[in-house]
């Protein structure tokens, strides 16, 4: 709770308006939206429900009505005083002549009783003997046929009354009702079978009706198929267990690891199951699209509100952001003022009272600067005052042990050479030299040192003629020169060496170095360059920052035993102007 009160305090105006019409508005209708659905959902779930019930209730009778009228038929023939009395004669008591004619009347009989049925066919199986016994016949067949038929075991198990088998034959796949045809004068003898076969599509027609992706089949006692509205490969069947309740409705349970309505209840009177399942999934497939449209309704609701919320409340929040995003500028040293409109609501008068503070903000920033420069070109006389000092005590020293020497051709070249770079150091007072005088400097000072050192200091320069014109704090290098020959040359056993100055331009920048080849340095004298009795190396950084207005490092590239490089890298500066300003 304490992290949603904190990003709610943090978040953006617009964002809390927006947030507050969702949860005052959209939330609430969401909520009604949800509520109606699912009232909806359930009642449209029970009304398939209760449509699938009658659905079922209608195959049902149908199909009952099918069965029972075949089995009424299969009775009649079987109680008719013509046919089983006829089966049970011997045929030594009669002729061929007049077994014809009595098969004849069976024949006919059982032909106007076929008339009454629709694509149905009476099939009796008698005694091998008769005559008129033929395995293709269409009315009589070998008993032995029917005893290694795959259904008389269902028939023996139903001790010989009417059971529904399934049954092969011309044409396609048959459903028949079969039953034993006794002799009316001793029950326990068998004198035929009576198989009334029809077509499994004229069952199957009365599932043409069935709801999308509902299975509707018929099912014997022990689990064959009589008919079904789908192939019987792809049925989803119920196991003999569940198949055998008598469902008054459909009940929920998985088929398969499927979640479906199924139900199932026997037909009158006979051995088959009607077993009706279809997925929960198809029966609410409806109710689904019927939730996604609404879905969508609330979807199409919820983006036209916040559509036109949002537009209304940039309003507010747009000139507010702007105003945001002005006092931004102003962190980055960009200030200008905000166009002022017709608007004198809060916000219009927020947006006034700005531009009156940046007014008096860039009085205050043009106070600033003055001081400002005031300040750098304190801090940078002030540095300056620390360099010649130093350098002056160092070749009053030089010149006081060329004295106690008497070498007064010498002290008369360092004179000279201390009056050269001193008139160069003055420059009138200017603190920015032209590389070109600082060149100059650094050679009027190894002057003096090659005296000092009696020769052992090489002195070369290899300057970019292109890059001599551009400007640099003077006295720059010199303190370059001085460590070179202190701290790298006299280090050395010979105290012999060479110094080089190089300059050049690359990359829109000029780089500047100072290279000998002393002692050298190792790390830890590297991390205390920037201090000692020498002139800091810190201390150039600062006036050089100062001057070019940003940070620039002196790199120390060194070996011990080799020698040691000191560069500089800096921005291009040739606008004599804007020194002058900046000396100023």
């Amino acid at each position: 709770m304490r992290r949603i009160r904190e990003w709610f305090r943090n978040a953006s105006l617009r964002g809390k308006i927006l947030l507050l019409i969702v949860l005052g508005g959209l939330l609430p209708l969401g909520i009604v939206m949800a509520t109606s659905f699912i009232v909806v959902r359930t009642q449209t779930e029970e009304r398939l429900i209760d449509a699938l019930n009658q659905g079922y209730n209608q195959v049902h009778q149908a199909v009952e009505d099918k069965l029972s009228r075949l089995h009424n038929i299969s009775t009649l023939f079987a109680v008719n005083d013509m046919a089983s009395p006829a089966l049970r004669f011997d045929d030594r008591e009669m002729n061929v002549a007049e077994q014809l004619i009595l098969f004849e009347t069976i024949n006919s009989y059982a032909y106007g009783l076929e008339m009454t049925m629709d694509s149905s066919n009476i099939v009796i199986y008698i005694e091998d003997s008769y005559l008129v016994v033929n395995p293709q016949s269409n009315r009589y067949r070998p008993l032995t046929d029917a005893y290694e038929a795959h259904w008389y075991q269902s028939l023996l198990e139903n001790n010989g009354r009417p059971v529904w088998v399934p049954m092969d034959g011309e044409g396609g796949a048959y459903a028949a009702i079969v039953r034993e045809l006794w002799n009316p004068d001793d029950y326990s003898q068998t004198v035929g079978i009576l198989a009334i076969m029809t077509e499994r599509k004229n069952l199957e027609t009365l599932f043409q009706n069935a709801y999308q992706d509902q299975i509707l089949y018929l099912e014997t006692a022990d689990g064959v198929i009589l008919a079904s509205n789908l192939p019987e490969e792809g049925l989803s069947r119920l196991s003999i267990s569940e198949r055998n309740v008598d469902d008054r409705e459909f009940r929920s349970l998985s088929v398969e690891g499927v979640p479906c309505y199924a139900r199932s209840s026997r037909i009158d009177g006979s051995n088959v199951y009607l077993v009706s399942v279809i997925p929960r999934q198809s029966v609410r497939r409806g109710m689904n699209m019927l939730s996604g449209n609404m879905g969508l309704l609330f979807l199409g609701i919820s983006i036209l509100v916040l559509a036109v919320m949002g537009i209304m409340t940039k309003s507010v929040t747009g000139r507010l952001k702007l105003l945001k995003e002005q006092m931004l500028q102003i962190r980055e040293g960009n200030i200008c003022k905000m166009e002022e409109g017709p608007s004198r609501d809060e916000i219009g008068q927020l947006i006034g009272n700005y531009n009156v503070m940046v007014d008096r903000v860039e009085e205050l920033l043009k106070e600033q600067y003055t001081l400002g420069q005031l300040k750098v070109e304190a801090e940078l006389k002030a540095l300056q005052s620390q360099i010649n000092p130093h350098f002056l005590y160092n070749t009053l020293d030089m010149i006081n042990w060329m004295s106690q020497k008497k070498e007064s051709e010498n002290i008369r070249s360092v004179v000279q050479a201390m009056s050269r770079f001193y008139r160069l150091t003055l420059n009138k007072g200017k603190d920015i030299v032209s590389i070109r005088d600082e060149v100059e400097m650094c050679e009027a000072y190894m002057e003096i040192q090659k005296r000092r050192y009696k020769g052992r200091i090489c002195y070369e320069v290899e300057v970019d003629e292109d890059i001599l014109e551009c400007l640099i704090p003077k006295i720059t290098l010199q303190p370059f020169l001085e460590n070179a020959i202190i701290h790298g040359i006299n280090e050395k056993g010979d105290g012999r060496g060479t110094v080089i100055l190089n300059g050049w331009m690359e990359d829109g920048r000029i780089t500047l170095s100072v290279t000998d080849d002393g002692e050298g340095m190792r790390e830890e004298d590297k991390k205390k360059s920037g201090q000692g009795s020498h002139y800091g190396l810190t201390n150039i950084e600062h006036r050089l920052e100062l001057f070019f207005g940003e940070r620039i490092p002196v790199q120390i590239e060194s070996s011990p035993g080799i020698g040691t490089c000191v560069i500089i890298n800096i921005p291009i500066r040739i606008d004599m102007e804007e020194a002058a300003e900046y000396e100023r």
